[in-house]
Parts: structure tokens; sequence; C-alpha cells
């Protein structure tokens, strides 16, 4: 007859129950928290909607919070089930995989990334989570189910709240559940105040839905009397309306009789002592093996963990399992969908640990710990190995092993969760291990940027420090490089007590070169470059090294920078290693080379899940690119680089990228779009130079690609004006671009050529190619030869065809290449097979007014069966439908043929359209065998 608690039906709860299933099955996304007291049934609230949108199709996810869970755990176990190591292979989560691997340990991790962050790797995360969440939710929609977020971390606070924007639109929503009783954990607040998140409160029940659970409890309805002792003494609060009901049947204290329940006597008058009583019998109802084992899974965790219990027992599994088994037919614990066991509420875990003594709980908690306590401990095991050490009288143990797992939050990117660790090991750690715990949330807080934190932290232990005294040293030292505070770095170095170790010598060596102090640099860095005790040391003084002589001696610098990447290889520091094939990569950028520097670096960085990083590297090709596919192919680079920047907060990024976007739009006659590009860019940059001066490009290109060489000149001043105002700036190909048209146009003119000559803007190989073009003007000018002048700067281009034929055309404003012909030939059959359309516009005016052989567009080069021809199908849209045919999306045929996606989606209705097939599939079969 009796349903039990925890069996009975959803009762009194309509109105929030419709709320929540609206907001679960809603069009667009978000987070949505469901706020209520203990017991108040938020748990049950939330399986019933789980539930219902399960049915309605959608994919739910569900995971959980507990105390001491460790960072992202209800995240990760959500996610866990859903996450398919395959869908890493996506082009959406691909990016992020190793960040992912981080929570999902079925993925396959990258080298782990260990260099400062340049992005907040919560909000990396978050970013990652919100693709994985789009990949799995695909045309439909996913509900993540997240019960009790008064447990969670910072972090995955952070995590939700970075979500609750970003899901706007999608079909993913989450659904949280938290305590309204209790003090709110930090991060809690910020998340509910956060734009896109909703609350629905769950309040008591009114007295008739009270009594209507309780007869549901009991299976049938109460006599007044039982009924009105029930809801007064629970005051509608579902948890003990439950328990007082069947506490009543259990005891005998009600009895059946004329088809409903009455009194059998006085009934009991207690009312909040009622459920820990209730649990207290029950427990007490156990044999004595089967009491100690759920003692010790109640100070094990809130989330029972199966693997730990035996050993932490003194029991073998079978005894431990019977032993459990027991505890949910005395509703201690249930068992949940997936079969796996829980406390019946927490408050059940509260009332079993209250029935113990204080000697009592260190006894149980000592003889776990050390059943427990071995070295493969990892994840949230170390913490709850340490809160028993710490129960059980070992505090500098506890303190050893939360000094791990704050180091294993900090490689996964949760820096709040690892200084919570930390804090709580400051508070246990003894003398063995108070500096190295200091040590760590020193460098923690610098990451975090919180250096005057940082510094309170360890500069009161520094002269006390003994073996770790380097170590602190230069940790509190780089926390003040990073804020640009060089004098007190300085101090920390002075006061490592040896100024001859090469960590000290390499990061003094930063220092000065960070203070513009280029001989002194070199001096530090010279001597711990030979070391070998220290890698990191040497990787940190080459790359002063090869940053001091990048302008002065290219060569060396390079040298530099390619002995610090064999070295990082070699000792596997991941993170030196991206550092130095970046500062290679900027070679690449200034030089000749193809980028390949720059790629591997960004692939990297990309394993190692350093996405900030990979952005920056990400803009670095799309300017190295753009010499290479010409600017309307790299404004679609510029375009994803641009999106990524604006998700991950690089602000700076972001509005260089969309300055190669505005310099696309010129080249491809969008120039409406351009002044609001470049407005964007501005405010987004902190210091604008670079787009003031790249709109004075745009008007320069813009007036050439018109015919109009004397208007763009002035543009061209214009830009390079800004450019001679701002100490620093990049050594732009503008500068070559201009001093060659100004020398093409004025070949007696030698200032603008002798004024590339004198700056160090030479460092740039295109400026070096242009310089030698008005060389060979000024050569044919005076009647000398031109040729070797001539093919140096070919010889310097030869990676970067676009600016080749640009500069080259800019040539025939002078007669030094002969006929012009041969020249607007070459360049046209080079844009054949690019979107260059107002370039090859210009070739062809030129040969127009040449009276030469206007050669037919050369756009459709691809090869294109005679049947599908025949259909009208392009040499482009034949390249889409092969990418189709391999099975690719079109965000990937986007990537792989560096097009937009609106324009592969226009290939793709185009193909359906010329060839009457009804779908990607039917497209798939036209394809030739």
């Amino acid at each position: 007859m009796q349903a039990g608690p925890g069996s009975a039906p959803l009762v009194g709860r309509d109105d929030e129950l419709g709320a929540l299933v609206a907001a679960a099955l809603a069009d667009g996304g978000g987070v949505t928290l469901l706020a209520g007291e203990a017991g108040s049934g938020k748990t049950r609230l939330l399986d019933e909607v789980a539930d219902r949108a399960g049915r309605s199709g959608a994919r739910v996810l569900r995971g959980h919070a507990v105390p001491g869970g460790g960072a992202f755990r209800p995240l990760a176990e959500a996610l866990a089930p859903a996450a398919d190591p395959a869908l890493a292979r996506d082009e959406r989560v691909a990016a992020f995989a190793p960040v992912l691997a981080r929570l999902l340990p079925a993925w396959t991790a990258g080298t782990p990334g260990a260099g400062p962050h340049l992005v907040d790797p919560v909000l990396v995360l978050g970013e990652a989570v919100g693709e994985l969440l789009g990949v799995i939710a695909g045309e439909g929609r996913a509900v993540v189910v997240l019960d009790d977020l008064h447990w969670a971390d910072r972090d995955t606070l952070a995590v939700l709240e970075y979500l609750a924007g970003r899901l706007d639109g999608t079909g993913v929503r989450v659904l949280g559940s938290m305590r309204s009783d209790e003090h709110p954990p930090a991060g809690l607040a910020p998340l509910r105040r956060a734009k896109g998140v909703a609350a629905v409160e769950l309040g008591r029940l009114a007295d008739d839905a009270a009594a209507r659970l309780a007869e549901a409890v009991v299976g049938d309805a109460m006599a007044p009397a039982v009924r009105e002792h029930v809801v007064g003494a629970a005051e509608g609060l579902p948890l003990l309306v439950e328990e007082l009901a069947a506490r009543l049947a259990e005891s005998g204290a009600i009895a059946w009789r004329d088809g409903h329940w009455e009194p059998a006597g006085p009934l009991p008058t207690e009312v909040p002592e009622a459920f820990a009583d209730a649990v207290a019998d029950r427990v007490a109802a156990l044999e004595p093996a089967d009491r100690d084992v759920v003692r010790v899974a109640a100070l094990l965790g809130r989330d029972l963990p199966w693997d730990l219990l035996p050993t932490a027992a003194a029991v073998d599994a079978a005894t431990a399992a019977g032993a459990l088994r027991r505890a949910v037919d005395a509703r201690l614990l249930v068992a949940g969908a997936d079969g796996a066991l829980r406390w019946r509420h927490a408050l059940t875990q509260d009332a079993v640990l209250a029935g113990l003594t204080g000697p009592e709980r260190a006894v149980l908690a000592a003889r776990a710990a050390q059943a427990l306590d071995r070295p493969d401990l990892a994840g949230p095991s170390l913490a709850r190995v340490a809160e028993l050490h710490a129960r059980g009288g070992d505090p500098d143990r506890a303190a050893a092993l939360l000094l791990r797992h704050a180091r294993e939050h900090r490689a996964a990117g949760a820096p709040a969760a690892a200084l919570a660790v930390l804090e709580q090991a400051t508070a246990l750690a003894g003398d063995a291990h108070r500096v190295p715990v200091a040590l760590e949330r020193v460098e923690v807080l610098a990451l975090a940027a919180r250096t005057d934190e940082a510094l309170a932290v360890g500069e009161p232990l520094l002269g006390a420090a003994g073996p770790w005294r380097i170590p602190l040293a230069t940790a509190l030292a780089r926390a003040c490089v990073a804020a640009e505070r060089f004098d007190e770095a300085r101090g920390f170095l002075a006061r490592a007590g040896d100024d001859a170790d090469p960590r000290v010598l390499a990061l003094a060596a930063h220092v000065a070169l960070g203070l513009g102090e280029v001989t002194e640099a070199l001096r530090l860095a010279e001597p711990a470059v030979e070391t070998t005790d220290h890698p990191e040391a040497a990787c940190e003084a080459l790359e002063v090294v090869g940053r001091a002589r990048r302008r002065a001696d290219p060569e060396r610098s390079a040298a530099a920078f390619r002995r610090a990447a064999q070295i990082a290889e070699q000792e596997g520091l991941t993170a030196w290693r991206i550092r130095a094939l970046s500062e290679l990569g900027v070679a690449d950028l200034f030089g000749t080379g193809d980028g390949g520097s720059l790629r591997r670096a960004r692939e990297l960085a990309m394993e190692a899940g350093m996405v900030g990083t990979a952005v920056m590297l990400e803009l670095q090709l799309v300017a190295v690119d753009n010499g290479r596919v010409g600017p309307v192919a790299g404004a679609v680079q510029g375009e994803r680089c641009a999106e990524r920047a604006r998700r991950l907060g690089l602000r700076g990024p972001q509005g260089h990228a969309l300055g190669f976007v505005a310099r696309g739009r010129v080249f491809e006659g969008r120039v409406d779009e351009v002044e609001g590009l470049l407005a964007e860019a501005t405010a987004l940059s902190a210091n604008p130079v670079h787009v003031e001066s790249a709109g004075a490009l745009a008007r320069a290109h813009d007036r050439w690609l018109a015919g109009d060489t004397p208007g763009a000149l002035p543009a061209y001043d214009e830009a390079i004006d800004v450019l001679r105002r701002a100490e620093g700036a990049n050594p732009t190909p503008s500068w070559g671009e201009r001093a060659l048209l100004r020398t093409a146009t004025a070949p007696h003119d030698a200032g603008p050529r002798e004024e590339l000559r004198g700056s160090d803007v030479l460092v740039q190989s295109l400026n070096r190619a242009a310089l030698h073009f008005c060389d060979a003007i000024a050569a044919a000018e005076e009647g000398g030869d031109p040729g070797p002048d001539l093919a140096a700067g070919d010889a310097l281009l030869r990676h970067r065809p676009f600016f080749r034929h640009l500069l080259r055309c800019y040539l025939l404003e002078h007669s030094v290449l002969g006929d012009p012909v041969p020249v607007l030939h070459e360049a046209l059959a080079w844009a054949a097979g690019t979107d260059e359309v107002r370039f090859s516009g210009w070739c062809r005016e030129r040969l127009r007014a040449l009276g030469a052989v206007v050669p037919r567009p050369q756009r459709d080069t691809t090869d294109v069966p005679p049947d599908l021809r025949a259909l009208g199908v392009t040499g482009r849209e034949m390249e889409v439908l092969r990418l189709v045919g391999e099975g690719l999306a079109n965000p990937e045929i986007a990537a792989r043929l560096v097009l937009s996606r609106r324009t592969v989606e226009t290939h793709v209705g185009n193909l359906l359209a010329k060839t009457g097939a009804a779908s990607r599939g039917d497209l798939r079969r036209r394809l030739p065998g």
C-alpha cells in the first residue's frame, strides 16, 4: 500500500514544472536555475523535467556537484556519456579537443601546455563546452541537468556564467538546481545575475498539496487528525512530509482501518528532530558490520565512491555490496537510473555523520585514510583522502595531497579551484610543506594576474625558504614581469641568493630586455644559454638572445630560436617549443619563409589546448597568407580569426583581423563595408595606429584599383605618415608599396627610395623586394642594367605571389620591365584561380588600353565531366561537389577551399538546382565513378 519516501508522485509543482519544461524545450538556449531550500524537492522536479524532455526528443545530459568533487565535476559527469571521442574530429570541436580532454578521460589529450594563458582558461573551456554541446544537440535540442550547484567549484560556475550568454539562440538549455537556504559559494551570485540566466523559485507546498503527498506516501487516505499532524509538523517541506508519513506508518503510530489511516495512539510531537531520528533509527537497525560500512561511506562523501569503499571500510567487495543493498532497503540510499547508488538526500548523509562522536569520526577517518593513501591517487580521490587525513589527525599529509590536487586543477585550467584547494592546504601545512604550498599559490595567482596577492603570499616566506629560495624568488619576479613591474622583479632576483644560477640569469635577461637594455640582456643571457641542468632557463635565455638580435643580426637571431625549439622538443617543454617556433614564425612573416614554423607552432598550441596562443599565431598566418593567396581569400581567413578572437575576448587580435577583412573587401569590390569594419577595429584596439594606417591604405588601394594612380599616392603618403608618428610600429609592406609607386611615377625623386633604404622596416622582406625594384628603376634611369635588382626582388617574393604581381604591376608605371603585356598576362594567369576580381579587372583594363589581346576569364580551370558541364556546373562548383562526395560539411569545404561559408552554401544550392538532386546524398550519386 505504501509508496515510500522518494517514490511518491510529484505533487503541487505544476507551475514550476511547466516553467522548467517550457524552458527546456524552448527555441532559444540559455541557463535556468531552480532554487529552493534543502528538502524542497528540487532533484525530484528536475527528474520529471528530464524525463519529459527526453520523451520529447531532446538529448538529456545529467551531472551533479558534490563537496570536494574537484574542478568541473558536474560538467564532466554530464558530458562524458554523450561525448564520443569521435566527436573530436568535428570541425567545430577539433580546435578545442585538448581542452575538452581535461574533462573527458576517453578523449586523447595533446601535450599539455604549461605556459602563461593569453586567455582566461575558464573562458576557453566555456567556449569549448559550448561548441561540444552544439555538436551533441545537432539539429535538435540538448538539455543539461546539473544538480546541487551550491556545491560546485567556482570555475564550474564561471563556465556556466559564460555559457549563459554563449548558448543564446542555440538548441541547448542548462537546468541547474541550488539551495536557497545556505550562504552561496563565490561565483553563484554572479551566475544568478548574468544575462541569459532565468530563475525558478521553489517554495514550500501548500497545505492541500502536502496532504496529497503524505497520502501518496502511505498509499491511501489519512484521517483528518493524521493529515493535519503531518502537514503541520512538516511545514510544507516535501522531504519532511514524506519522512513523517512513512515513519508514522513504519512505527505503528497510525493503523489502517475502515479504508484510511487513523492514529493508533498519541502521535509523536517532535518536529525538527524527526528526520534525523528516523535516519538514526534506520542506521541502528542495521547489523554492526553493515553499520560500519554505511558510516565509512558517509565519511567518504556525497557520491558514494564504490571504487574506494571496500578498501576504506576494510571489507571485501561482496561484503560492502551487501551492506549497501541493505542500506537501500532501509531507505538510506537510493539507486539512480544508471544503477549508481547515492544518499537518498544530502541530509541523510549529514544525519549519519551526526550520529558519530568526534573520537569515532577521527578513528574511522584515520583508518580509512591509511587504507586509501597510495602514490597513484588522482582527481577527487586526492581531496577525499586529504580530508580523511585532516579528520584523522595528520594535517601535514593532508596538505601534501591537496598540493598535488591543486596542481591538477592548474593543469586543467581551473585557477579558482586550484586557489581554493591551496587555501585549505595553507591552513593545514606544517613546516615541510608551507613553502611549496606558498610557491604554488604565487604561481597560480600570477597566472590570474593577481600580482599584489602573489607578492603578499610569497614575500614573507622568502628569507626562510631554504632550498626553495630560488624557485620562490624567481616565481615572485616572474609575477612582476607579467605585470611589467620590472624594477620589483629585479629586487626579487637580487634576493634569490645566487645571481649565477641559470634560472636567475635567464629571467634577469628577460627583465633587461623588457627595459630596453639590449646589451645587458645579452650579457646576462649568454651564460644561461649553456645550462643543461635547467632546460627551461636555456630556452628562455635563447629567446632573449633571438629577440635582442632580430633586427641587427637576423641569422643569429633565427639560430637562437632554432636551438631553443630543439632543446624544448628534446626535453618535452611544449610551451617553450611553441614560443620558439612562434618567434621563428616572425621570421616567416618578415622574411621569405612560407609560414611553416607558424603553422607547426599553431598545431602544437592547439594540441596543448593553448587556444589563445593559437589565435595569435593564426593572425600571423593571415598576414603571411595575404601575400600568398591574396587579400580576398585572406579576408575569409581573417573573418574566422576575428570571430574566434571575439569569442575568447581577445580584443586586440580581433581588431587586427578585421583590418585584414577590410583590405579584402577593397579588392573584392565591397568597398561600402570597409568603413564599418575599420570603425569596429578602432573600437577594439587599445592603440589603433595600425587601424588608422590601414584605413588610409584601403583608400590608396581603392584608388589604384580604380585606375587613379595620382589619387592613390596621397592616400599612401597618409598611411606612411601615421606609421612614422608611431614609435615601434610594425614594418608593414605598405612602406615598400608607397616607395615603389612614388619612384615609378617620379623616378628622379630619390626621397621615398632613400627613406626606405635608411629605415629599419627593411627587416620585412617585402619592403626589401620593393627597394630592389626601386633601385632597378634608378638603374634604368641612369642607363644601367636593372636586371640584377629585378631578379633579387623576384627572389624575395617567391613565396608571396600576390605581392609579386602587385609590385610588378606598380612597376608598369615606369618602362623598366619593357613590354607590359607579358607582365599583365602572367598576373591574370595567377589571378584566374582566385577571387581577386578587382585586380583581374585592373589587368584587363590595362591590356585593353594597350590594344593587346585580353584573355577570357580563366577562373574555371577545373576539369568538369561533359554531362555535368552540359548542366552548367562550373569548375568551382565541381570542386565543391567533389568535397561533398567526400562527406565534408559546408564549414569543412569552406576551410579546404578558403571560401566563406556563405559562398559554399551558394555553390551547394546551385548544384542542387542544376542537377535536380534532392539532397546532398543525391548529389554524391551524381559524381562520376
